[in-house]
């Protein structure tokens, strides 16, 4: 999957696909610039990355962990209350600090729902931070739930901390959430049509 993203040179391309283990030894590279180190936006960013580092460890020791798409779907098929992990990277080698501009990390529950755990992006991705980059966040939400579309998942959710309300109530268009969101029925379908906007076949 790929979408578009702003960056100060015009329109680039992201690659979003299903990461690995190694790219937590990528994301662990992730820095911000002096003038951001004090910014709650990339402080979530920074302790998320390692939260999900660690979580994506106690996952694969019990082998509940996929990295593909193909993948999942044979997990589903050989069980279909099976609870699995997988994670998202939003790659793009044209990005010089690290080639990696933001994750999701995400549960596929035993009723066929995703629950997104965590979700962040580069320092220099983070438009309420001053970052550069615009349309990461977005990017990978909408394409989110287009994996979910291709699954039959109906329903993706998950928590709005006091720092990332302002993003999901932005993106989703939802001016009144609070500490959780839940995309289903007509949002559902709004994520689906913004990530065809986005979408580079």
């Amino acid at each position: 999957m790929k979408f578009k993203v702003k960056a100060p040179t015009g329109a680039l391309v992201v690659d979003f696909k299903f990461g690995t283990a190694r790219d937590f030894q990528l994301l662990s590279k992730w820095r911000s610039p002096g003038s951001q180190r004090k910014n709650p936006l990339v402080k979530d960013a920074l302790e998320y990355r390692s939260l999900a580092g660690k979580r994506w460890r106690s996952y694969s020791s019990s082998r509940r962990t996929v990295t593909s798409l193909n993948a999942l779907r044979r997990a589903i098929r050989k069980d279909p209350t099976c609870e699995i992990v997988f994670f998202l990277t939003a790659v793009a080698k044209w990005h010089s600090p690290s080639p990696i501009l933001g994750f999701c990390f995400c549960r596929r529950t035993w009723c066929n729902h995703f629950i997104l755990d965590f979700a962040a992006s580069h320092p220099n991705a983070i438009r309420a931070a001053g970052g550069e980059i615009k349309g990461v966040g977005a990017g990978m939400l909408y394409s989110l739930v287009s994996v979910a579309d291709q699954l039959g998942v109906g329903l993706v959710w998950g928590e709005a901390t006091l720092n990332s309300v302002g993003f999901y109530r932005y993106v989703l268009e939802v001016p009144h959430l609070t500490d959780h969101f839940f995309i289903e029925g007509p949002l559902f379908k709004q994520c689906l049509r913004e990530y065809e906007r986005i979408a580079i076949a």
